[in-house]
């Protein structure tokens, strides 16, 4: 069974990323000299996978431990220990020996704070302890081991309890030791998180905004996608590079849409064209229709006027 060339239903693994060479070579310089940075892009803009691309990297560099923290939708600080243990559970090697020691001299054990918080309000640990703790032991360890921190979505976090402060309270202090990604979707909540004076985290990264795929990658991934399964994009290449306008999500949505209605051995035409772009307006038409309900009258109507 064939499988397309063109996935773009979530983030992409390290080595499918292309066309953000230079964005990703420059994370690895960054992070690498310890700059903490903030990628902002809107959502299914490719952030996840060109962070996954910049560690990937680093890691090829010098052997670094990525610990992966996703807060969208976080609603609480137990919600926020759940997910950081979680995160520092998947880690390996002699990374999760060191972190398995020094958080058994704090008393806690990586991986079971879920069941701990499920437990009884009399007996559940303290949510707020167990986070610092948590915090803790990952920047005990990475005071020795090389770590990259993602931390993915981190807007969501504020509002939310203490949890922003709890996180700088222990970040700050070993800047130099650990890498520091923050990536966010919601560009006013990433500005007024690091922007407004009044936010723990003023400052203290350097925001990246993520450009749309330049036309010439666009039509490169397609044209070489398609080359690779014995097919030749013809003209669909360019018009998606020219609908699509650079963004990845969308562009690999239609090139996909296209490949399907490409015979192996054949060449797409204007006609592939045209019908891959009724078939994806007819399956997203749905969600925006949904979407554009939603929205108050003024907003439907300045939508309309645009």
């Amino acid at each position: 069974m064939e499988r397309s060339p063109f996935p773009h239903s979530g983030p992409l693994e390290a080595d499918e990323v292309t066309g953000r060479d230079e964005e990703a070579a420059a994370l690895v310089r960054l992070l690498g000299g310890r700059v903490p940075i903030a990628l902002v892009a809107p959502r299914r803009y490719g952030k996840t996978s060109l962070l996954r691309r910049g560690a990937w990297l680093l890691d090829q560099v010098e052997p670094t431990t990525t610990v992966w923290l996703d807060l969208y939708g976080l609603s609480s600080v137990s919600d926020f220990a759940v997910r950081l243990d979680r995160a520092l559970g998947s880690s390996t090697g002699r990374f999760r020996e060191a972190l398995d020691r020094v958080a058994g001299g704090l008393r806690i054990s990586i991986g079971v704070v879920s069941a701990e918080l499920r437990r009884s309000a009399r007996s559940a640990p303290d949510a707020t302890a167990t986070t610092h703790a948590l915090l803790e032991s990952l920047v005990r360890v990475a005071e020795h081991h090389r770590t990259l921190l993602v931390i993915d979505e981190v807007a969501d976090a504020i509002g939310v309890g203490n949890v922003l402060e709890l996180m700088r309270s222990h970040l700050q202090p070993v800047y130099r030791e650990l890498g520091l990604a923050f990536a966010g979707s919601k560009p006013t909540m990433m500005a007024r998180l690091f922007g407004d004076t009044d936010q723990p985290f003023y400052s203290q990264a350097r925001r990246i905004e993520l450009q749309p795929l330049p036309v010439e990658a666009v039509v490169d991934i397609v044209h070489r996608g398609f080359r690779s399964t014995g097919r030749d994009a013809g003209p669909v290449a360019s018009a998606i590079a020219s609908f699509g306008a650079g963004h990845p999500q969308r562009s690999m949505e239609l090139a996909d849409a296209a490949w399907w209605l490409t015979e192996p051995g054949a060449a797409a035409t204007a006609d592939t064209w045209d019908a891959a772009l009724a078939g994806v307006r007819s399956r997203v038409a749905p969600g925006m229709r949904d979407f554009f309900g939603m929205l108050t009258s003024t907003q439907q109507a300045v939508l309309r006027a645009v």
